[in-house]
């Protein structure tokens, strides 16, 4: 097997390697990181010329080797691989040991893996850290909508109610600046603008739009003003709740999780999985906890140094003083 990073030419092949791998999402191929507009390269290993692993060194808005914003899994991808559990692994093994001769050196290192990457023992070895992080995914595939529905807690199921007795109506695709303008006054309640540029934001939500991977949801009250709003990615794999905002000047009570209701109605047919994305934040962890989703882990491994220390004891006290977290 050979280690090696992929030229331009080749990312296709890596895009089809990520569709069929099992940790494979939206979020490594090489079209959604362009959408995004971030500086990445792929390393890959391979067999006789065929893909058996591969991570995404993408960098973030700070120019660091971590999760760009809006980009929530990447970490190490396999192929998938026949066999017994023995054999699985020792391949793997052997994958990892030649992508971390590659990666052990970057200082930056710092991602978030996908679900399906459950185990961490070659990087533990090279010394590295993990931590563990959780999101709710709703499953579509074993259960009817009804179904799903009936698990909703009883605090959601009365406030679809009352958002629907007042009058919410829900609209998909909605105006870009409809969506923007409750994006940012969710931020500004918090005391900080959106962490989004406007423009990029808008060049990412076109692209993928036309490639029907993402679409929006506004909720809208019997006066037609948008009250909350959705931006969700997708594929035929999961669907990713990434925006979501509330005007709380106009809120009606129970819009937004009747929005919410209506973009798992819409991706139902559509998707494997419905993911939260995930939030550590008590009170949107408990609103996300609500619809019933299965509780999922996901690592967070990075580069145990100096750098990323600091870096994450400085985001720690940002929340703390943010958040009161």
């Amino acid at each position: 097997m050979v280690v090696e990073y992929l030229k331009n030419s080749d990312f296709k092949s890596w895009d089809e390697f990520v569709e069929n791998s099992p940790q494979g999402s939206i979020f490594a191929k090489s079209w959604y990181l362009d959408a995004l507009g971030v500086d990445y390269k792929i390393l890959v290993v391979k067999d006789k010329n065929i893909l058996k692993a591969g991570i995404v060194l993408a960098k973030n808005e700070i120019k660091t080797y971590a999760n760009p914003m809006l980009d929530k899994y990447l970490g190490i991808m396999f192929a998938k691989m026949d066999g017994g559990t023995h054999k699985v692994v020792s391949n793997q093994y052997k994958c990892m040991e030649l992508i971390l001769d590659k990666i052990k050196n970057i200082a930056t290192f710092d991602y978030y893996f996908h679900p399906a990457f459950d185990n961490w023992t070659p990087l533990s070895w090279a010394g590295f850290t993990q931590q563990s992080r959780y999101t709710y995914r709703i499953e579509n595939t074993n259960k009817s909508l009804e179904e799903i529905r009936q698990n909703y807690h009883t605090n959601i199921k009365r406030n679809i109610k009352n958002a629907i007795k007042n009058g919410v109506t829900i609209k998909r695709n909605i105006p870009f600046e409809e969506l923007w303008q409750v994006v940012n006054k969710t931020f500004l309640r918090q005391g900080s603008k959106a962490p989004f540029n406007k423009e990029k934001l808008r060049r990412y939500i076109s692209i993928l739009q036309k490639r029907g991977n993402f679409t929006s949801f506004g909720a809208y009250d019997n006066q037609n003003r948008c009250v909350a709003i959705l931006g969700l990615v997708y594929d035929s794999k999961s669907s990713y709740l990434l925006l979501n905002g509330i005007d709380v000047d106009i809120e009606v009570r129970g819009a937004n999780a009747f929005i919410v209701d209506e973009s798992i109605k819409y991706f139902y047919n559509i998707c494997n999985y419905y993911d939260f994305e995930g939030s550590m934040l008590p009170g949107i962890e408990q609103f996300y906890r609500r619809f019933g989703g299965e509780l999922t882990s996901y690592m967070r491994i990075w580069n145990d140094n100096f750098f990323n220390f600091f870096k994450t004891k400085a985001k720690k006290i940002y929340k703390q003083l943010r958040y009161g977290r």
